[in-house]
């Protein structure tokens, strides 16, 4: 099984400014499990504590960036939540709780923040990649058979992703695994040969591609 792994945002200026924030972007990995453990999705999202945390909106956004990257993923929630406590508008911080509730296994609260960065800008590709992959994630979890309209929300949104943002590659390699999973071999192997064109960094990625190229065109 495939796991789509999403970007998180980092960013050195505050959440109010109006030029575009530095967006730091984490290159897909693709790694290969016999399963993926799956955590409850119906936790809901706990309150921030009460006067925790003196700083501004935009500190605690780089505290839960620094938690994230020692994969304490709670501390990192927890985090970016007292961040969108103080500026509720922060775009990013609703992009990184997302993230970080994926990682924890909380798909359907992954997908209610990545609605919300959505919400407040629709142009943000990154987070639109990374609500197609959590759809791709969930289309893949749920086994044989392959339900196809849980593969066409993902391929959907994949492709707006797409369409936000041309120079994003990631979204060509999720998009042939979906192709794959519902039989559409043509477009599975027009997928996979875009992901590679785009000269990919990851290189587990492409070898991955590669392998799935080669089983399509045999």
């Amino acid at each position: 099984m495939t796991e789509q792994i999403p970007m998180i945002k980092k960013e050195k200026t505050t959440p109010t400014q109006a030029s575009m924030p530095v967006v730091l972007l984490i290159t897909v990995a693709v790694i290969l499990l016999v399963g993926i453990a799956v955590y409850s999705s119906t936790q809901q999202l706990s309150s921030p504590i009460a006067g925790a945390g003196s700083g501004s909106a935009a500190t605690e956004f780089e505290s839960g960036n620094g938690y994230y990257s020692k994969g304490q993923y709670e501390e990192s929630a927890a985090a970016y939540q007292r961040a969108i406590q103080k500026d509720p508008n922060y775009q990013d911080a609703y992009a990184n709780l997302g993230v970080v509730y994926y990682r924890l296994g909380k798909f359907d609260l992954a997908e209610t923040q990545y609605k919300k960065a959505l919400a407040l800008k629709s142009s943000d590709a990154d987070t639109s990649y990374n609500l197609g992959a959590l759809y791709l994630q969930q289309a893949l979890i749920k086994g044989n058979p392959p339900d196809k309209a849980a593969f066409e929300q993902a391929i959907k949104q994949l492709e707006q992703a797409l369409a936000t943002s041309a120079q994003l590659k990631e979204p060509y390699f999720s998009l042939g695994v979906a192709y794959r999973a519902i039989g559409e071999k043509n477009k599975a192997i027009e997928a996979f040969k875009k992901f590679l064109a785009s000269s990919p960094q990851d290189a587990q990625a492409m070898q991955e591609a590669k392998r799935y190229l080669a089983e399509l065109q045999k």
